[in-house]
């Protein structure tokens, strides 16, 4: 946790000395799907829950405005359930990932009430886990092999690019309650054939804590 605030520290550094900045840390659960795209048919998957958790910090622009970066763990994925002729195929996609929001935040008010924003999101694949299961039928067979990120054929991209919308409403002492919606636009396959493509998405939902400030007021 003490690399991931210097990480935001470092941001708003970069941002100007003079902007009162506050830290946050967040933790919620997430409802994550994913998109497949081959031969010309799309199709999605059911939501698989995961979790979240990170930190953030608040860089004041003005007295209704910031820019909130935020470092984040978050997991996602999909699942899909298949039965033909009393036989069930399940298979779960997890993927872990670290992400990078950049989002621009309006609030209600500088200490508390209602914000809502939006930004771009950069993440980097750190896991993954692929499973099957085969039942019915007189099978019974379940397989699970880990995801590897890189450039091979048989890799998945360890780099996305996203966009994220988030909204919520914050209480005078800090706590916070959030929910956001996160779309990839990366296509996650490596040299796709005939336009074939894979993106994750997911919505999440926040509890989290601002604390502390450093700097001059708000402008």
């Amino acid at each position: 946790m003490k690399k991931v605030v210097l990480v935001l520290a470092i941001i708003a550094v970069a941002f100007g000395a003079q902007a009162q900045v506050k830290f946050g840390v967040n933790a919620g659960v997430v409802s994550s799907s994913a998109k497949l795209k081959s031969d010309g048919e799309t199709q999605f998957s059911e939501s698989k829950i995961g979790f979240t958790l990170g930190a953030l910090a608040d860089i004041s622009i003005n007295e209704n405005f910031v820019f909130q970066p935020a470092l984040n763990f978050v997991q996602k994925g999909g699942k899909d359930e298949e039965t033909a002729s009393g036989v069930t195929a399940k298979s779960t996609i997890a993927f872990s990932y670290v992400e990078l929001p950049l989002n621009f935040v309006y609030r209600s008010a500088p200490e508390s009430g209602f914000f809502a924003g939006l930004g771009p999101v950069i993440g980097f694949g750190v896991g993954g886990k692929q499973k099957y299961k085969v039942s019915g039928g007189g099978l019974d067979e379940e397989e699970e092999e880990d995801i590897n990120f890189g450039s091979g054929d048989e890799e998945v991209k360890p780099l996305e690019f996203g966009g994220n919308i988030l909204a919520g409403y914050q209480l005078p002492n800090g706590l916070f309650f959030a929910a956001n919606y996160n779309i990839g636009f990366s296509n996650l396959l490596n040299n796709p054939t005939d336009g074939a493509s894979f993106k994750n998405s997911y919505i999440g939902l926040k509890v989290g804590f601002k604390f502390g400030g450093s700097g001059g007021s708000d402008k």
